[in-house]
């Protein structure tokens, strides 16, 4: 007999021995021929032979395997497989006298075993790009040269594996290093395990669970867009723009103003996710502003510092609005203000600023009306402050010489210091703003007149009936002082002369005029107008006679002293026309009245939504495949505009920093269709299209 063959490596071969004594020649026939059995089971060996001369040969089985023989000692045997050990073969041998020459048949048999478990290493969410060993794993599985892997993404085959000439039983890995794109998110990666023992046995199959892939793109942080400058307690808006993401649909946007999170709504337009929150901050300081863009294991967060101002307030309890001081005293003019950044307070009367910080003396002249201003980087608030000065209580009343009028040191009840007055009292009295209580009228001293006349200028009682001077400095008839006349001194007063043998009561209204004066409160020097809606360019001015109020532009040739346009107080007034962009410019606005003029500059800026959208093709609209151009976009606008785009969805699009322009590079047919471009500003919105012809 021959060595066996191939098939016979797993178990070892059937030793056939024939004893006794023939002549001639005979057969010994195994089976079945081949046999196949699964690691663990038994298979049946049916041994037999031709006839022999003589009839006289003995037929036996010889195998290393525990077997059990057939019934009677008849040469079948029940051979059970071993449990995954393979068995080295040996050669089979007869027994036979010299004269016997018998034509043996080997009975190979061989096991095998079922792969227990086909497994698929988990894969991660893997960014674009990025490169992923795709791992099979096959459990104990024989005989291992006739398994056979194979790896497949979608219905595409990535690999297949045969083992050859491996022997016995094993585990086996199988991977395919796989680099993703974004077509493969979503696609299933498959594995499977044949283990073939045809022609003589079946095909066993089996396959692992599939692996879904999941593919993201996050190649740029989010671009945020907020204001830099809010005020507190006021409502804006913010957006948070990311471009390339994929898929975008998966995209999660958060945004949070100093970790407080915040509302947000998002818009997907193709591989651009756009988010819109508010910000209402009720607090001033700097404020933290993030927006945070997460995929699959991938986070990116963009940060912008906010600044939250407050405008200046002035609270009645930090600034009383009347003040009485006591003369002699020490006293501040303090005003207290909030507003961030800290404002700073100026007080001043007649505009000539006056010390606020430390307490000075009490003197008549400190009495008065001041305007107090407090200012910071947002704006100015005002806030008048009335300041009364008291003289001492005089009760009772001194005598002069015998025959002279008493000198009145009575109180009229109010605390307030009396001027004195003159016998020079008419009923209605015009005084200029500026002027002495001597000018425009003479002296405000008195002297009584009666019988017995007085031996001498005797001063009188000045008593305030609805608006009392409060400033008044005291003259007397023999020695009459002026002082200058403010907007204060303006009201009805009661002029007393007072004798022994009476009263003399008179009542004067005093009008005091002034020149004109045009301020921010009534005149802004800085305006904003919206083209189309009227043009009116108020100002309003201070003066007595009211003055009168005209503006014109500065530049357009007509002289401004002479100007009856844009505003003003002319009669009867004209039609206001619409704003155009030609009323841009700098107004010099003229109040006038009797006693002089005031002048005032006033900027005017003139907003206006997108116009004019264009799109240009470079370096030209012809495009080959391959090659690469630019849409530039362009608009009129004050502000000037921001631009969005709606694009074809390709993957080799790039929007320059200031989204005014989308560059393609190796231009394919994925590039043709139509790119608009819309420029947004806070009064509109004006978009315009181009058709992209792409590659070719």
């Amino acid at each position: 007999m021959g060595a066996p063959g191939p098939a016979t490596r797993l178990l070892p071969p059937l030793v056939l021995a024939l004893a006794g004594v023939a002549r001639g020649t005979f057969t010994v026939v195994a089976w079945p021929r081949v046999a196949v059995v699964a690691f663990g089971g038994s298979v049946t060996v049916n041994c037999s032979r031709s006839a022999c001369p003589g009839d006289n040969a003995t037929l036996g089985l010889e195998t290393p395997l525990p077997a059990t023989p057939g019934a009677g000692g008849a040469p079948l045997a029940k051979l059970p497989a071993p449990e995954r050990v393979p068995v080295e073969p040996r050669p089979c041998h007869l027994l036979r006298p010299a004269a016997v020459t018998p034509r043996p048949t080997p009975a190979p048999a061989s096991s095998s075993t079922l792969p227990e478990r086909v497994e698929l290493e988990p894969v991660p969410a893997l960014a674009v790009g990025d490169s992923r060993n795709l791992t099979c794993h096959v459990l104990e599985v024989a005989p291992v040269r006739n398994l056979t892997v194979t790896l497949r993404r979608g219905a595409e085959t990535l690999r297949t594996e045969s083992f050859g000439d491996a022997e016995g039983s094993a585990s086996v890995a199988v991977s395919h290093l796989l680099t993703v794109t974004r077509g493969d998110h979503g696609q299933d990666v498959t594995c499977h395990a044949e283990l073939s023992l045809r022609p003589h046995g079946p095909l066993f199959a089996r396959a692992a669970v599939p692996v879904t892939l999941s593919v993201f793109a996050l190649p740029e942080p989010p671009q945020l867009q907020a204001p830099a400058i809010l005020e507190a307690g006021t409502v804006a808006n913010a957006s948070c723009r990311i471009t390339g993401a994929f898929p975008a649909g998966d995209i999660r946007v958060t945004a949070a103003l100093d970790q407080e999170p915040l509302n947000v709504t998002a818009t997907v337009a193709g591989d651009t996710v756009t988010a819109s929150t508010e910000l209402s901050p009720r607090s001033p300081g700097p404020r933290e502003l993030s927006c945070t863009a997460a995929v699959a294991t991938v986070a990116r967060t963009a940060r912008r510092q906010l600044h939250v101002y407050h405008l200046p307030e002035i609270p009645a309890s930090g600034c009383p609005g009347n003040r009485t001081w006591v003369r002699g005293t020490r006293e501040a003019l303090s005003c207290r203000a909030t507003g961030n950044p800290a404002p700073t307070v100026v007080c001043g009367r007649d505009g000539v600023a006056v010390a606020s910080a430390e307490p000075e003396p009490v003197t008549r002249s400190r009495a008065g009306t001041y305007l107090c201003n407090a200012t910071n980087a947002l704006g100015t608030r005002s806030r008048r402050v009335t300041v009364r000065v008291e003289c001492e209580w005089h009760r009772g009343r001194r005598r002069g010489a015998a025959g002279s009028p008493s000198v009145a040191a009575e109180v009229t009840g109010r605390p307030l210091c009396p001027p004195k007055m003159s016998p020079r009292c008419p009923r209605r009295g015009v005084r200029h703003g500026g002027s002495g209580w001597r000018g425009s009228g003479g002296s405000w001293s008195v002297a009584p007149t009666g019988t017995p006349g007085p031996a001498r200028a005797v001063p009188a009682t000045v008593a305030p009936a609805t608006v009392a001077p409060t400033t008044a400095a005291p003259t007397t008839a023999g020695s009459p002082r002026g002082r200058v006349v403010t907007r204060a001194d303006g009201g009805r007063y009661v002029c007393r002369a007072t004798n022994r043998h009476g009263v003399a009561v008179r009542s004067v209204v005093v009008t005091v005029e002034y020149q004109p004066s045009l301020g921010e409160r009534g005149c802004p020097e800085r305006r904003r107008w919206l083209e189309g809606t009227p043009a009116e360019l108020g100002c309003a001015a201070t003066g007595n006679p009211p003055p009168r109020v005209t503006c014109a532009k500065l530049g357009d040739g007509r002289d401004p002293a002479n100007a009856t346009e844009l505003g003003g107080s002319q009669d009867p007034p004209q039609a206001t026309p619409n704003v155009t962009r030609a009323h841009a410019g700098t107004y010099q606005c003229r109040a006038t009245n009797a006693h002089g003029s005031a002048v005032r500059n006033v900027t005017v800026a003139v907003e206006y939504g997108p116009a004019g959208v264009t799109l240009r093709v470079l370096p030209s609209a012809n495009v080959t495949r391959g090659s690469g151009f630019t849409v530039d976009c362009g608009a009129e606008g004050v502000p000037a505009p921001t631009y969005t785009w709606a694009l074809p969805p390709a993957p080799n699009l790039r929007l320059a920093a200031d989204n005014r322009s989308v560059t393609v590079t190796g231009a394919t047919t994925a590039n043709r269709g139509v790119y608009t471009c819309t420029a947004s500003n806070r009064h509109g919105r004006r978009a315009g299209e181009r058709r992209g012809a792409g590659g070719r």
